[in-house]
């Protein structure tokens, strides 16, 4: 087969590959700086678990007040986080950069999940001041996952799925 620069019927083909080289920079430049723009700051997650571990840890309130209170903490820790994120960044992220992202989140939203029915059962169980601990447990997971979240979806994002 004979290349496009030898071909007679395509003169414009050394102009059109650089053209298509350019339009590949731009992009990867556009990714880089979308990167940079979506990248959480380094109170994000610590903040995020904090308000993870209030959900979890609320079957071990002593009282459904107390429980009650703790959720309604915890989403309105959700409410400002998110609201102060979009804030900051002027992005919306609805979705993984890609599918190694997303079996991060899966994952994470599988261990908080996870944690929580742990703290009914103890709270079922008679065992309620234990919770405590799956509240620490899903603050870490937050914290930790949620840094490895990033680092994936900044990959992704920056070098596509």
């Amino acid at each position: 087969m004979e290349s496009d620069r030898e071909n007679p019927e395509h003169p414009d083909a050394g102009r059109a590959r650089a053209d298509a080289r350019e339009a590949l920079a731009t992009l990867a430049s556009d990714r880089a700086a979308l990167a940079d723009r979506v990248a959480p700051p380094r109170w994000y997650y610590p903040l995020l678990g904090a308000a993870t571990a209030l959900f979890v840890g609320s079957p071990g309130a002593r009282d459904g007040s107390t429980q009650s209170v703790m959720v309604v903490f915890g989403v309105l820790g959700l409410v400002f986080l998110t609201m102060e994120y979009e804030k900051r960044t002027g992005v919306t992220v609805s979705r993984a950069a890609g599918p190694r992202s997303l079996g991060v989140a899966v994952v994470l939203g599988v261990v908080v999940v996870a944690l929580l029915g742990v703290s009914f059962a103890l709270e079922a169980t008679g065992h309620r001041a234990w919770t405590g601990l799956t509240a620490v447990a899903a603050f870490a997971a937050m914290w930790g996952g949620g840094a490895c979240y990033d680092r994936v979806y900044d990959r992704e994002l920056r070098h596509g799925r």
